[in-house]
């Protein structure tokens, strides 16, 4: 199966985290903070996601990029297995409620999958 947005999944095995955090510390601290907490960049241990929440809308943000933002699209400089670690890693930080975060920005997300189960 060709990994991409749409066939994405989040994978939380410790190889995998491992991998994502070393990307995320190599390319992300600068605007994002080492605990996800935002600096230039959202908060992305909130609910609130300016491009949507969850492995998809994760992963397509670092494959595209926010060029209007200043954050530049990884998809030439990563592979998507790496940005699926790094995605799943940034899943990872959800609700670790950094010491100096950034307030909420954009909507609140809902996983909608995640729902459906539910019910």
């Amino acid at each position: 199966v060709f990994l991409n947005e749409e066939t994405v999944t989040a994978k939380m095995d410790v190889a995998t985290l491992d991998e994502g955090k070393s990307i995320y510390v190599k390319n992300c601290v600068s605007c994002h903070a080492n605990d996800g907490g935002g600096l230039v960049g959202p908060n992305l241990t909130d609910d609130y996601w300016i491009h949507g929440g969850g492995i998809k809308n994760v992963f397509l943000v670092i494959k595209n990029g926010v060029p209007a933002k200043g954050m530049i699209a990884w998809q030439t400089q990563l592979s998507p297995t790496q940005m699926q670690a790094v995605a799943s890693y940034i899943i990872s930080l959800h609700g670790t409620n950094p010491a100096n975060g950034k307030p909420p920005e954009g909507d609140k997300y809902i996983d909608q999958d995640s729902l459906q189960t539910k019910i």
